[in-house]
């Protein structure tokens, strides 16, 4: 990955305006790394050429800008200048020279995507510009590199997925057969517990009954009921034979006329 700057300097010392003064203040600063010195005197070489548009000492004092802001590390600000000094380039030679220095601190943001689109801004304007077409290419193998990863990830990912859903499915189906058998037990347990409760429900009908008994004095027992009875059948005998040896005769039924 090259970076390579280019400072605006020719430009800021022969060109025409009053922020050239500033702009020469702000390469001297540069070159001594007062990098916080030099994007004062830059932007204030850009306030003074603000309202006379695009043009050559104007994009370059924002190129300059943005490579001071580069060297302090702030690379959103510096990709900002850049662009801007892009957008007012009147050359093609400045337009290359700011989107390439764009290029390189977004490449430096990490921001792959747009630091392409800024290198192929430079080499759509000048296609023999080695450097530009070194750092195209690097970027996006870089970029390639990244979604190929991102694929796989992805795929590790969804497998995780699927094998974590297979586990859970599998330990539910277990449950379900542990369930299931467990329901089985206990219906053996019931039926083997049946003909033993059916015999002490009986038991305990059997022992109820004969507790009624003992406490209800005047109920018959079954041999008493049958005493009685045949007591009685022998008095009804004996009545029947006393009818019989009686000779009376029926009595004469008389007329009331």
């Amino acid at each position: 990955m090259k970076q390579l700057f280019v400072l605006v300097i020719a430009v800021l010392l022969f060109g025409p305006g009053d922020g050239k003064k500033k702009g020469r203040q702000g390469n001297a600063l540069y070159v001594q790394e007062q990098y916080e010195e030099a994007m004062a005197a830059y932007q204030e070489g850009v306030g003074a050429v603000q309202e006379d548009g695009p043009g050559a000492v104007h994009s370059g004092l924002l190129n300059n800008l943005g490579a001071a802001l580069y060297r302090t590390g702030d690379m959103e600000q510096a990709g900002i200048a850049f662009s801007s000094a892009a957008t007012m380039a009147l050359a093609p030679e400045d337009l290359v020279r700011a989107s390439y220095n764009a290029g390189n601190a977004a490449f430096k943001a990490e921001q792959l995507e747009q630091a392409l689109e800024h290198y192929r801004r430079a080499l759509l304007n000048d296609p023999s510009n080695a450097d530009a077409k070194f750092n195209y290419e690097f970027v996006k193998r870089q970029l390639e590199e990244q979604q190929q990863n991102q694929e796989q990830q992805d795929q590790q990912d969804e497998n995780q997925e699927n094998q974590e859903n297979e586990n859970n499915q599998d330990q539910q189906d277990q449950e379900g057969e542990q369930d299931e058998q467990q329901q089985e037990q206990d219906q053996q347990q019931q039926q083997q517990q049946s003909p033993d409760d059916a015999g002490q429900q009986q038991d305990q009908q059997q022992q109820h009954q004969e507790q009624q008994e003992r406490e209800d004095p005047t109920k018959l027992s079954e041999e008493e009921a049958q005493r009685i009875l045949q007591a009685l059948e022998n008095e009804e005998e004996q009545l029947l034979r006393q009818v019989q040896k009686m000779k009376t005769r029926p009595r004469r039924v008389e007329k009331d006329w």
